[in-house]
């Protein structure tokens, strides 16, 4: 693809990709076959955001990956009775709420 249209970017950029991936990857080390499967996507200014989905238990989350290191990396979660956006600070942040999310 080329690397912009009128809209924006069209690709993430390699802080994006690498924050991402070894987000997931370190997740997935630490909970195995109990990782979920997520929905990645991209917008205009090269970031990249997960989202895991849950209808059963009415559990939403979404990991937020900036374009470049000035911004933080946020994770959203959403249920029926709470939501919140919170820094992640580490990778244990996303697992602890990947279990949340698995109903853990």
């Amino acid at each position: 693809l080329e690397e912009e249209d009128e809209y924006g970017i069209l690709r993430p950029t390699a802080y994006a990709i690498k924050t991402a991936m070894k987000l997931v990857i370190d997740s997935y080390d630490i909970m195995g076959d109990s990782f979920p499967k997520g929905s990645p996507g991209t917008d205009d200014q090269g970031n990249i955001t997960i989202e895991w989905t849950n209808l059963e238990r009415d559990r939403t989350i979404r990991l937020f990956c900036p374009f470049n290191s000035e911004q933080s990396i946020d994770i959203y979660h959403h249920s029926s009775d709470e939501y919140a956006v919170e820094d992640i600070i580490s990778v244990s942040s996303l697992v602890n709420w990947l279990n949340w999310f698995n109903g853990r």
